[in-house]
């Protein structure tokens, strides 16, 4: 399973999520909408671990992680409810299938602290995973 694949796999759950909210992609345009709620997707990969005597088996680890902003002075309680439904959404054990690989949630995705960020309050989503590669 490639990297892109093990994205596109996290990116088509997360996106099932109903209702469905405007979403910043890594690398593409996105104006937020004055006044509206949106989340922001960053794909952070860990360093692969070798596996095996031969080595032949990879790990691949990383980190989904969902920023979500919303508008400020509006309470604490959208975003917290929305980052509670991701969190629902990756709820492990999880294994998403994408070609012929497997991705693994084997940790319960974490909800960070909110804080204003710009016109905003931003709370982080982490949603830990894994994929074993051999050949």
């Amino acid at each position: 399973m490639t990297l892109a694949e093990i994205e596109a796999a996290l990116e088509e759950r997360l996106l099932a999520i109903n209702p469905a909210i405007a979403t910043a992609f890594e690398n593409k345009t996105f104006t937020p909408v004055a006044g509206t709620e949106y989340q922001r997707i960053n794909h952070l990969t860990n360093t692969p671990v070798d596996h095996a005597v031969t080595l032949d088996v990879t790990e691949d680890r990383g980190i989904l992680q969902v920023s979500l902003f919303y508008p400020l002075d509006k309470g604490r309680v959208p975003a917290k409810t929305r980052a509670q439904l991701i969190r629902d959404q990756f709820k492990p054990p999880l294994t998403l299938t994408k070609g012929t690989g497997k991705v693994e949630i084997l940790k319960t995705p974490s909800i960070g602290s909110g804080f204003p960020d710009g016109d905003r309050y931003m709370v982080p989503v982490s949603i830990y995973w894994r994929s074993f590669q051999t050949p």
